[in-house]
């Protein structure tokens, strides 16, 4: 087997032709790469074409690698029916703040998540169904990973109020 020595300067570890660096210093420059990325798209970030990017990488994302739980479920057509009239027969008002909100800003959400419903029926059931903003539906799905399944079933619409508002 053909051995060089790694390109880290000062380095004499021997390694395999066809690697540049041994492991130690792999994992160093790797470590700052990643660290020279993210702030080099920090600062990009604060830009408006640095904005624009990220919202592109991120639609992008959103459509051809983010593989959400029943997607075709959300664009269903019974599915935009049922969230148009969940947010009619809520005047557009967050379940949690009270307060009015444009269409694009509120979340239709099974308070009892779906997953954990079998039936259709179950799934389409208005009770179950409450208006959120992006930001407390960001919340609840936190705190929802963090639960088991069993004590999810279980909370109710009450709870969820008393936790979210704090």
């Amino acid at each position: 087997m053909r051995l060089h020595r790694c390109a880290e300067v000062g380095c004499r570890e021997l390694i395999k032709v066809g690697y540049d660096y041994c492991d130690k210093h792999y994992s160093k420059r790797l470590a700052d790469y990643h660290v020279k990325r993210e702030q080099t798209q920090a600062l990009a970030s604060r830009t408006l074409r640095g904005q624009q990017h990220v919202l592109e990488r991120n639609r992008d994302y959103d459509s051809s690698k983010r593989q959400e739980l029943g997607h075709e479920f959300y664009h269903s057509k019974q599915w935009t029916k049922i969230s148009q009239y969940i947010k009619q027969r809520d005047m557009y008002v967050d379940a949690i703040d009270g307060r009015a909100y444009d269409t694009g800003d509120l979340i239709v959400d099974h308070i009892v998540p779906r997953r954990l419903l079998k039936t259709k029926t179950e799934q389409y059931n208005m009770d179950n169904l409450w208006l959120l903003t992006k930001s407390h539906h960001n919340h609840k799905t936190a705190i929802e990973n963090k639960l088991s399944d069993n004590k999810l079933s279980h909370l109710s619409r009450e709870w969820w109020l008393k936790v979210l508002k704090d």
